[in-house]
């Protein structure tokens, strides 16, 4: 072999090798406060201060995310635990990395002003998810006022829809959550009669990936991606950081939705716990708690 041959040999493995390791890792969130460090991350720099190269990918519903999800469009996604265990329960090879939230007040029970509670029976509730993780929370407030889960009748509609037609008056009852709730309060007449802060840990969060696709991200990647995760955490809990935090949210979490005013904003954020790391310390026993930084 010459030697011109040789030189191109070499170029095209080490172009070969470096292609394969190139790796854009797409991450699936829909439109939630609780979620939002990732867009952080993104707009930051924290992934590609790691070495990485992360998509953040916004989906309008849960619906959307997990087609995406279970076909692996996206490598990993955030979602509800208790839906995680529902994919587990269902033979799909999920796998849970990290709690990373809490809901606390931002998934909520609105009913209209004028609606009496005594019929509830008697009309549809609209859900958000038809998933044992919502219908559990639905049920602590259904045990609450003495009615049964089973006799009530659930219709699952995507976020977005399902406050239009609250709104609209179709509904007079539904589950929904932030941000997708201040229109049922606002324009269609809602009151929250309970929330994740009503039943505190209800609906815990984090960050799952199937199995077959875990083991095909290096362990160092996985690591990256939890402690861009967490330097994106304390940033947006820093207070001189908010402004800036607020066009975050506007432009990427919420991007094609508002803008939305800083007390919504506020409330939001209110609304979900996210953990900081002692608290990840805390409820990860184990799991991401080996990545965190000391």
């Amino acid at each position: 072999m010459n030697l011109k041959r040789i030189v191109i040999s070499l170029f095209f493995i080490i172009f070969s090798a470096n292609f394969a390791y190139a790796r854009i890792y797409k991450i699936g969130v829909v439109p939630w406060a609780g979620w939002s460090p990732m867009h952080v991350a993104d707009a930051r720099g924290f992934f590609k201060d790691q070495g990485i190269d992360v998509k953040v990918v916004n989906f309008p519903s849960p619906q959307d995310m997990y087609a995406a999800f279970k076909s692996k469009v996206i490598d990993l996604e955030f979602d509800m635990l208790g839906n995680i265990v529902s994919f587990y329960m269902e033979g799909l090879p999920v796998v849970f990395l990290c709690e990373t939230d809490w809901s606390h007040g931002g998934d909520m029970i609105i009913i209209k002003k004028d609606f009496d509670v005594a019929n509830i029976k008697s009309t549809p509730i609209g859900t958000y998810l038809g998933q044992p993780v919502v219908n559990y929370f639905l049920n602590k407030y259904l045990s609450s006022i003495g009615v049964k889960f089973s006799d009530v009748k659930l219709v699952e509609m995507e976020p977005v829809a399902l406050s239009d037609k609250f709104v609209s008056g179709l509904f007079k009852v539904i589950v929904n959550f932030y941000p997708n709730t201040i229109r049922a309060e606002t324009e269609g007449g809602g009151k929250i009669v309970a929330s994740t802060a009503t039943y505190e840990g209800s609906i815990p969060e984090g960050m799952a990936v199937l199995k077959d696709v875990l083991s095909g991200i290096p362990k160092a990647d996985i690591e990256k991606i939890f402690i861009g995760w967490i330097k994106s955490v304390k940033w947006s809990q820093d207070p001189t950081n908010w402004k800036d935090y607020m066009n975050i949210l506007n432009n990427y979490t919420f991007k094609g939705e508002g803008p939305y005013s800083e007390e919504d904003l506020k409330k939001m954020l209110g609304s979900v716990k996210i953990h900081d790391v002692k608290a990840q310390i805390l409820r990860n026993q184990g799991n991401c708690i080996k990545f965190l930084p000391p």
